[in-house]
């Protein structure tokens, strides 16, 4: 009986040794390596990455004054669990911004994001906007508009607006 048992513990751990052997190359270094946190729980290396520098320039563009780490706090904290589950996966997801925090975060400094089909439609003179960017291998970038001013090449010919969202005072 004490043998089944070894049997069935050495079965279990050479099936679990298996799958992280097996699944170790698709999860990437983020499981071994994660990005690190302050004591805070923030992602210190988000406050430099896309999503809150283009928020805190066309922030700046409207008139109001943030710094970045505050921004990107504030972007953390309203999609912390899904950048923790990624970050498993891949140790730079610590820097994803989704649409939906770009949208909340401008909503916090009193701005709806109105989504908008047409970058033509921008105007330089007036309009302020946070647009997503990527290629064809799927580089996701965060671009504020108009301190870009040739976003629709921003990776070159391969560059594909994803978003575009016009930031407006809300009254």
């Amino acid at each position: 009986m004490t043998r089944r048992k070894i049997t069935k513990a050495k079965k279990i751990f050479i099936y679990s040794l298996a799958l992280v052997l097996s699944i170790g190359p698709i999860v990437g270094c983020g499981i071994f390596n994660p990005p690190e946190v302050n004591k805070d729980g923030y992602y210190e290396s988000h406050y430099n990455c896309c999503g809150p520098i283009a928020l805190e320039q066309a922030l700046e563009e409207l008139g109001v004054r943030v710094d970045r780490a505050t921004l990107s706090r504030s972007i953390q904290d309203s999609g912390q669990i899904k950048r923790q589950l990624l970050s498993f996966f891949n140790k730079q997801a610590a820097c994803i911004t989704w649409p939906s925090e770009i949208r909340e975060t401008a909503k916090k400094y009193g701005f709806k994001a109105i989504t908008i089909k047409e970058f033509k439609s921008l105007d330089h003179n007036k309009d302020v906007a946070i647009i997503l960017v990527h290629n064809k291998l799927s580089n996701y970038h965060w671009v504020c508009f108009p301190y870009y001013d040739n976003i629709p090449k921003y990776f070159g010919d391969n560059t594909i607006i994803d978003k575009i969202y016009l930031l407006k005072r809300v009254n």
